[in-house]
């Protein structure tokens, strides 16, 4: 019995990492950690800038690509619409960027989740990202989320911004990332939901324990806009605004610093983000690739 028992286990573990191994299953890629830090020669522009002028009008996809002309090192830029619909153009655009380019390390925004190909399609569950993780895996290439790990981005945050403030900001962000109608029914309880892991950091650890305090934190500021049913869009209200804008461009700042970094050491990067992250970032990858 016991001897059954035992070749059963060790037959279900080698499964498992058989499944694992041929890419049968993913796990969520890993954060990429910097060897060094680098500084930015042209600043990045931030999202008010880019609200504020002609240059959020432009086309979506934003395709762009920089060669270095110190080695062979290169990035290719996809900034699309996150979008789970497997007919939309630009998925095949992201297809033939990669076929057209062979990169040999790939970038995605957020961090996917758990994934088992004989019953999720990448584009329904993941979008672009998901997309882009599955060419990475069928080519065999180097997979990392470019977002900064959010220990970093909470502690550089905190240094600016009210704690109580921030924490709510932080609560409301993933809040925020689901459609109006699918959160209206049970907005309190969705919120509470996310208070513990969001909050789970040093500079903001018990600052919110209920979702009653981010509702009157809301509400000091904005008593005509309902939270349960806000569209953030291209932006917050008020103060929260301004937050949301830090947040932005250090998570740009990260992803800016991963690309110089690989394409210093000849690779060629191919990375997939929000349609508004492109055009922002285009002029200091230019500048700092092709000097």
């Amino acid at each position: 019995m016991r001897r059954r028992l035992f070749i059963g286990l060790l037959t279900f573990v080698v499964l498992i990492v058989a499944l694992f191994y041929f890419n049968v299953i993913w796990r969520s890629p890993s954060y990429y950690t910097l060897e060094q830090d680098i500084a930015l020669e042209v600043p990045i522009v931030d999202m008010k800038a880019y609200m504020d002028t002609d240059l959020k009008d432009h086309e979506r996809p934003y395709i762009f690509e920089v060669e270095s002309p110190n080695n062979n090192g290169k990035v290719v830029v996809l900034g699309v619409e996150h979008r789970s619909d497997k007919t939309h153009p630009q998925f095949e655009a992201i297809r033939q960027h990669w076929k057209d380019n062979n990169p040999t390390v790939a970038l995605v925004e957020g961090r996917l989740g758990f994934y088992f190909s004989w019953f999720q399609d990448p584009i329904e569950s993941y979008g672009e990202s998901g997309l882009t993780a599955s060419l990475a895996k069928k080519s065999n290439v180097p997979l990392y989320s470019w977002e900064p790990e959010r220990h970093n981005e909470v502690s550089a945050l905190a240094k600016k911004y009210d704690t109580k403030q921030l924490a709510a900001f932080y609560v409301l962000r993933p809040f925020f990332g689901h459609h109006p109608d699918s959160r209206k029914e049970n907005a309190e309880d969705m919120l509470q939901s996310l208070i513990k892991d969001r909050t789970d950091y040093p500079e903001v650890a018990g600052a919110i324990t209920s979702w009653e305090e981010i509702d009157e934190i809301w509400n000091s500021e904005f008593p005509d806009i309902d939270w349960r049913t806000y569209n953030t869009g291209y932006g917050w209200p008020g103060s929260f605004h301004e937050i949301w804008n830090s947040s932005n461009l250090y998570r740009d700042e990260h992803m800016v610093k991963i690309i110089l970094e690989q394409v210093g050491k000849g690779e060629t990067v191919f990375i997939t983000m929000g349609a508004s992250h492109a055009p922002r970032v285009e002029n200091t990858l230019k500048h700092q690739i092709m000097k």
